[in-house]
């Protein structure tokens, strides 16, 4: 006994593997990780130095060139990328694909400890860089008391715990005072007495010690050595003592101001107009989001009852939500689409036990696949559901096959049992064949490297694995209850009363296909003339599609990043904020609006600001870019203000704006005046907006230049200069602080009324081997401007020049954008390049160009093999190109730009569209070795085929409808695959009928003038 009889006539045997099936799969399906999309992981480091009181240039000289020239040695570098700003430095870097990003980070942690960096820079800090991180919950804290004491009491008692939460990576805290203890030095008093500032902060610090000394014993008792030196209160930090020449000493407190203050506030954060605490939640790699977003809520309802009175808490954004709606609307969608599937096969097939049949077997299919997906350690995100529902109306072509010969050998009078052998066995092949073709479009996307690659491959995959366990089921469970359910005495008169109008549509459509199909086999050079004409003015018009790396989604949410002039202050900033903040939360449909002015990371800077929009989640607010689209005018009116406003969910992978100019070089003026150019032509391309670059100008700067000659007689270096310039100016750091528990900064520097403005700086002393030395006797003062950021890309000053897109798609601009840049003249060492979503596009749409190359060649073999026919290979895959007679009017007529997710649908069609045609040339054959002229047999084969080419269609078609409504959250990632499958399936399914039978009237011709002798043999069995 085989597969099949032993699974028809051992009903209690299948049952048990199926119910162990979908145990299986649903315990696998309950521990699985949620998340929007699969983890891409880029082996991407990044290194982050704090070198307080530098600017820019000093960065890049002393931090940034360095640290870029040792790690440009490791093998494995891509790309290199670095942003000078002011006491900061980041490096960036990119590995190739291939590269373990833990042995990248581990690498470049060993290379930056070589660097030679300036004594007061800190410790360069390596991390492993996520490019998908982002916040994926953003939770405001109000309360009346006082900010230093909050932000303690936030830190200790919520930062600390949120962190604690399964799947959580980092929680951020903006907001608030920050404890410092401020000593501040009397310029009078330290040049009477001979001391220097960095002689004041060693002496603190080694004063200001405590460690342990070792042990001692003393019979049986041991006791621990330790020197506490550290003072309890600030007044004992008063009370430390200076030592001087002479073996005499004097207080802290007579040379300094000693304060228990606050660090100065370069940050600010509201929300809703109010000073708030904003905590900013990011989740580990390939973590539950969902299961994190959860999480954290439970924490906080056992944390916020223990708070102080005077707090209040609101959540303005949280990614849980949104992804766990996005993948149950994938769900949702799924369950309709069976329930459509189920409703179209009754209308066809007239008996309700196959649509009961159907309401088994396909959830029976789909929950077993999840066994699969843990074992390869996919999450349920949009690629992994998507997959499943995407193929929802393609796994249950089997079980309709299976169902379909099972019923008519029933109708023919063979027992239940019996029918299902013979109509199973005789249906095998020719089902094995059709999911033959389906599987090997999936296996180069499931193979290929890349983003891509890891974007896809659990899509693939789970493409393959559902559609194997359909397979199986259509083997051995279909056929077992296909036995047991239902009647051969054909269908009931209520059957017959439901859907007697269905019948007569569909026995009308049946004659007038029978009519077009015999027109095109009389006229086969001519209907091949239409189809050709179709498919050239399909091709001919696919330009008005716009290309799109990612699909935009309306997650709620509009950004607006703002930039006031490079010498602005907080206050400033603030100022301006305040207008835009004001006239935002007016707006209908606002639900919160937060603020941080100060920026944060590589966007640091007092003249730096994001406001963050959140919209109601109701059926009649706005989109997020209709939102956005007035704010970007009102904007462009502010003084002073360079602005950008981003609208959905920015997810993909990209960083940035969609247009990414680059523009590579040596000198800096020539870099800017390049710059200039292309902005200048950016504003001139239509959709093109927020332009911008990346390379600021503007801020006063005062420059010291050294006297070289008189220093040198003082014995005094320009480092030393600096060094103490910066302590009297920044401050220097001497030790910490402990209370309580904490550590709160010691910082030393002459008080603010000495150094509050610029004028008071030529008398600012230095100590020399001379004595004390004004600084104008030291070096000449000269104003000039200098930047606010350099960046550096492969190790290359470089400036980019940045804009996003309105009304339009980035590949549309792209076009305008790189033939008018090529007008652009560049000095020789100069060049352009594209970075952001446009190389994205570049990269990846080349990847799975030949992922869809690949797929071509693949079926075309396996139909070769199965047919045992080149040339009738050929005649079928001819209906790959005619998909494009509905791909290209379906992406127009719903205003789908064309993304990675439609090339993917683009993809799975070339293994759908061809089942068609191998069905009516495989039935043709056979008719035609029975004796039938070839055009007869053609025409009896579309006759005979109509039916399961219909059933099959329509059932796939039906299942993507609801995908491709893209209702709800997530709806912008699910359409655009539904839609060009939706689209290619009709085009290419229907019209195959057709298209097919004049080409192989033509065949045949051919091979008959030519004397081909038929070999009498079965083709597919």
């Amino acid at each position: 006994m085989n597969l099949i009889s032993i699974s028809i006539r051992r009903p209690v045997l299948t049952l048990v593997i199926v119910i162990l099936a979908v145990l299986l799969g649903l315990s696998g399906m309950k521990g699985m990780g949620v998340a929007l999309l699969p983890q891409i992981e880029v082996p991407f480091v990044s290194v982050r130095t704090e070198y307080e009181g530098a600017g820019p240039e000093d960065i890049e000289t002393l931090v940034s060139r360095p640290i870029e020239d040792a790690i440009s040695q490791i093998q494995g570098v891509r790309r290199i990328e670095s942003t000078s700003l002011e006491g900061m430095s980041y490096v960036f870097v990119e590995f190739d694909s291939d590269v373990n990003l833990a042995d990248a980070a581990l690498d470049v942690a060993n290379r930056v400890r070589t660097v030679n960096l300036p004594e007061d820079a800190e410790d360069p800090v390596v991390r492993k860089f996520d490019v998908n991180a982002r916040s994926f919950m953003g939770i405001v804290f109000n309360t009346t008391l006082p900010p230093q004491r909050a932000k303690d009491i936030l830190e200790d008692r919520v930062q600390m715990q949120l962190s604690q939460v399964v799947d959580v990576a980092e929680v951020s805290l903006y907001g608030g005072l920050t404890r410092e203890i401020q000593v501040e030095l009397d310029p009078v008093a330290l040049g009477s007495l001979g001391l220097s500032i960095r002689q004041v902060t060693n002496i603190l610090k080694s004063a200001n010690y405590s460690s342990p000394s070792g042990r001692i014993s003393l019979g049986d008792q041991e006791s621990i050595l330790r020197v506490v030196g550290e003072s309890a209160t600030v007044r004992e930090l008063e009370e430390l003592q200076i030592p001087l020449s002479g073996g005499v000493s004097v207080r802290l407190a007579d040379i300094a101001a000693v304060t228990d203050g606050t660090a100065e506030v370069r940050r600010i954060a509201r929300y809703m107009g109010k000073d708030s605490f904003i905590l900013s939640l990011r989740s580990i790699p390939d973590g539950n989001v969902v299961q994190a977003s959860r999480g954290v809520r439970e924490m906080l309802d056992r944390i916020v009852p223990t708070l102080p009175p005077g707090f209040t808490m609101s959540i303005p954004y949280d990614d849980g939500e949104f992804i766990a709606d996005s993948i149950w609307n994938v769900f949702r969608d799924m369950i309709t689409g069976t329930a459509l599937t189920a409703l179209i096969l009754f209308l066809f097939l007239q008996r309700l036990s196959v649509t009961l049949l159907v309401a088994i077997v396909m959830p029976t299919a789909i929950i077993a696949t999840f066994m699969p997906m843990v074992l390869a350690g996919y999450t349920l995100n949009m690629m992994t559901t998507l997959g499943l529902a995407i193929s929802t109306g393609v796994l249950v072509n089997n079980s309709i096959l299976v169902i379909e010969n099972i019923i008519r050998y029933k109708e023919m009078g063979y027992h239940p049992i019996e029918a299902a052998e013979r109509g199973t066995k005789e249906i095998a092949i020719a089902v094995l064949s059709t999911t033959a073709t389906n599987l090997g479009v999936f296996i180069p996307v499931a193979l290929s490297g890349g983003r891509m690659g890891q974007m896809f491959n659990p899509f693939a995959m789970t493409v393959v694995f559902s559609t194997l366990f359909s397979l199986w089921v259509a083997l051995t469970f279909t056929p077992m209850l296909a036995a047991r359910i239902g009647s051969s005495s054909g269908p009931s008169k209520l059957s017959r009363f439901l859907t007697g109008w269905w019948q007569w549509l569909y026995n009308g459509f049946d004659d007038l296909h029978h009519v077009l199909v015999k027109g095109t086999v009389g006229h086969p050079f001519l209907a091949i003339l239409i189809f050709t004409g179709l498919t050239a003015g399909s091709v001919a018009i696919m330009d008005r599609i716009g290309f799109q790396f990612f699909p935009s989604s309306d997650e709620g949410q509009v950004s607006i990043s703002m930039e006031t002039s490079a010498s602005a202050s907080l206050a400033m900033t603030d100022r301006l904020v305040r207008q835009i903040e004001e006239h935002v939360m007016e707006q209908k449909y606002v639900k919160g609006v937060d603020v941080v002015i100060g920026g944060s990371g590589s966007q640091s800077g007092l003249n730096r600001a994001t406001v963050r929009v959140y919209l109601e989640d109701t059926p009649e607010r706005p989109s997020s870019f209709q939102f956005a689209a007035p704010l970007r005018p009102l904007l462009a009116a502010l003084p002073d203000m360079k602005s950008s406003v981003t609208a959905g969910g920015g997810r993909g992978g990209v960083r940035g704006k969609a247009v990414q100019i680059v523009i590579r070089g040596d000198e800096v003026d020539v870099l800017n005046d390049t710059a200039m150019k292309v902005m200048a032509m950016l504003r001139e391309v239509e959709g093109v907006v927020d332009v911008d670059l990346d390379w600021r100008t503007g801020r006063p700067e005062i420059r010291m230049i050294p006297d070289r000659l008189r220093m040198g007689r003082l014995n005094f270096s320009s480092e030393n200069l600096s060094d103490l310039l910066r302590g009297y100016v920044t401050g220097l750091k001497a030790g910490v602080f402990r209370e309580g528990g904490k550590e709160y900064d010691i910082l030393v520097k002459l008080s603010a009324e000495e150094v509050s403005s610029p004028f008071q700086l030529p008398d600012l002393p230095f100590p020399t081997s001379a004595g004390f030395v004004s600084l104008q006797d030291l070096a000449e003062l000269k104003d000039t401007m200098g930047p606010t950021q350099i960046l550096r890309k492969d190790r290359q000053r470089s400036i980019t020049v940045d804009a996003n897109v309105y009304g339009t798609t980035v590949g549309e601009v792209y076009q305008v954008i790189d033939r008018k840049l090529k007008e652009i003249p560049l000095p020789p060492g100069y060049r352009f390049s594209y970075s952001g979503e446009i190389q994205s596009i570049q990269d990846n749409f080349g990847t799975l160009g030949f992922s869809l190359g690949l797929a071509v060649l693949l079926t075309f073999l396996l139909i070769a093999a199965i047919l045992e026919s080149f040339v009738f290979a050929f005649v079928i895959m001819l209906t790959v190109p005619l998909s494009i007679i509905g791909v290209v009017p379906a992406l127009i007529l719903t205003n789908t730009p064309m993304s990675i997710y439609g090339l993917m649908g683009v993809i799975m069609l070339v293994g759908l569209v061809v089942n068609n045609a191998i069905v009516i040339i495989d039935y043709a054959e056979i008719a035609r070795r029975e004796g039938m002229d070839p055009d007869e047999a053609i025409i009896e084969a579309c006759k005979v085929r109509l039916r399961p080419i219909l059933m099959a269609d329509a059932t796939s078609v039906i299942a993507m409808v609801p995908l491709a409504m893209g209702v709800g959250a997530g709806g912008s990632y699910r359409s655009p695959m539904a839609i060009v499958s939706i689209g290619g399936l009709i085009a290419g399914g229907v019209l195959a009928l057709l298209a097919i039978p004049p080409v192989y009237k033509l065949v045949w011709r051919l091979k008959k003038r030519f004397g081909y002798q038929v070999r009498e043999q079965s083709i597919v069995g």
